[in-house]
């Protein structure tokens, strides 16, 4: 793979996120060295296949079993989350939306669990608001307003995810809610991890991003509750599933997950120290 150095206004955002977020390596360009990096336009229906098959590995070792759901989910649930991620953090951070078709993306895997571990942007080019710094710039493209710049938001992680499905096979059929879900999924995290995660303005935040109504997306879970104890969080319902109830001693879902309603979550969280 060819590395692809990249030069612009974007380097100050993704260094900005690569510091804030902790388990992503966020970068503009491939290294000069690029093993373990593959372009998300390259990712077809055989390195999927791999891909499951080293989760599979790596879900055994970690919980003492696996299954095959398990190993589907997790692969989705990352490969959904990388325009997801970035897109919706870029636009929640700055207010900018880098290109995020599967051409202007790759991604690194971690070696030992295999969920992705690196992002890169592989196109300089953005869409920003008229009030932008580098709205001037060569690579920028001003939108009217936060309406205007979270519909281009919406619709390059909608573009990315049909591409995507058209040719995805998955090892294990999962519901067909789920599949798009994941993109969503993905989309509402990264609006939630671009900043503070538990700032009052976060629900605000992801209704802007993810208002609903329209024809790309739902609108988005996240919202803000007070525990048992009274202490005041900020939590989401998963569109889809990764299934880890499936490979856990005791059968608990995640807190996010759609099977968990509202009053259990509530419990969970009042729970913690």
């Amino acid at each position: 793979m060819t590395s692809v150095l990249v030069a612009g206004p974007l380097q100050s955002t993704v260094a900005r996120l690569d510091a804030a977020i902790g388990w992503l390596t966020l970068r503009v360009g491939l290294p000069e060295d690029t093993t373990g990096w593959t372009r998300c336009a390259d990712v077809d229906a055989a390195f999927v296949a791999d891909w499951e098959s080293a989760l599979a590995g790596g879900i055994a070792r970690t919980y003492g079993r696996t299954h095959p759901m398990t190993a589907t989910g997790f692969c989705l649930d990352g490969y959904a989350g990388i325009p997801g991620n970035i897109g919706g953090a870029t636009f929640r951070l700055a207010r900018r939306v880098p290109r995020l078709d599967r051409d202007s993306l790759a991604f690194s895997r971690d070696p030992v669990t295999h969920h992705p571990d690196g992002i890169a942007l592989l196109d300089p080019r953005f869409w920003c608001l008229p009030g932008d710094p580098d709205a001037a710039d060569p690579a920028a493209t001003v939108v009217d307003d936060e309406c205007a710049l979270a519909g281009v938001l919406r619709a390059q992680v909608r573009t990315h995810a049909d591409a995507f499905l058209a040719g995805y096979r998955g090892g294990t059929r999962l519901p067909r809610r789920g599949l798009l879900g994941a993109f969503f999924d993905g989309l509402d995290v990264g609006v939630w991890f671009g900043g503070d995660p538990a700032a009052p303005e976060v629900v605000a935040e992801g209704a802007v991003a993810l208002p609903g109504g329209g024809t790309e997306f739902g609108a988005s879970s996240l919202y803000r509750f007070v525990d048992a104890r009274d202490r005041a969080h900020v939590s989401r319902r998963r569109v889809g599933c990764c299934y880890y109830f499936k490979v856990t001693d005791d059968g608990r879902a995640c807190s996010t997950c759609p099977r968990v309603d509202d009053a259990e979550r509530v419990q969970r969280y009042s729970e913690i120290d």
